[in-house]
């Protein structure tokens, strides 16, 4: 089952959001202490409008179980949405390395999927092509973008799939990656 996150899904979701940005040469990431910086990304998904919030989210539940989420949002909103990481109260340490992740990664006149995350014992079930055809399919009108690892293989092949095709190739915090949109002519099949 797919719905809206809520606040008390927040624990899973930065789980999720942490397999991510463990992939990606985070400074903040290599540094702080996992469950730190867990509790952390979970006060961002609550207390302030930051793009990882649980408004942003969608969720996939299996048995009543958390198995992945999808962060989307408009791409003219990336920049405002990140800066929000300094309205928290934040320690001093962890304010020293701004915000996590302050590169634009999608245009302004895209509506972009940020992260797309399940969780290894789900994998290969359909959850993340069921997420990201669940958001194409109820904001059918937007322009929708994202971002594959140039070496995800299964990712970049669900992607094609869905009728994403390669945009452009960019450095993400250290890794290769494809900026994909989907045409305007794919987007209801």
């Amino acid at each position: 089952m797919i719905r809206k996150a809520n606040p008390s899904d927040t624990s899973k979701i930065a789980e999720l959001c942490y397999i991510i940005w463990s992939g990606l040469d985070i400074q903040m990431v290599a540094d702080i202490d996992e469950s730190r910086l867990l509790k952390i990304m979970e006060q961002s998904m609550v207390d302030v409008p930051y793009r990882g919030h649980y408004s942003n989210t969608w969720v996939y539940e299996i048995e009543g179980e958390i198995a992945g989420c999808l962060i989307a949002y408009p791409g003219d909103k990336e920049i405002e949405l990140e800066q929000a990481w300094l309205n928290m109260d934040l320690d001093d340490d962890i304010r020293s390395y701004g915000t996590p992740m302050p590169m634009k990664e999608a245009n302004d006149d895209e509506w972009y999927i940020e992260t797309v995350a399940t969780f290894p014992e789900y994998r290969g079930r359909g959850v993340a092509t069921q997420l990201v055809q669940h958001v194409i399919e109820t904001y059918s009108e937007e322009k929708w973008s994202l971002n594959c690892d140039v070496h995800n293989d299964g990712a970049l092949y669900v992607y094609k799939k869905l009728g994403f095709q390669i945009a452009s190739e960019f450095d993400l915090y250290g890794h290769m990656h494809y900026h994909m949109i989907l045409p305007i002519s794919d987007k209801n099949k």
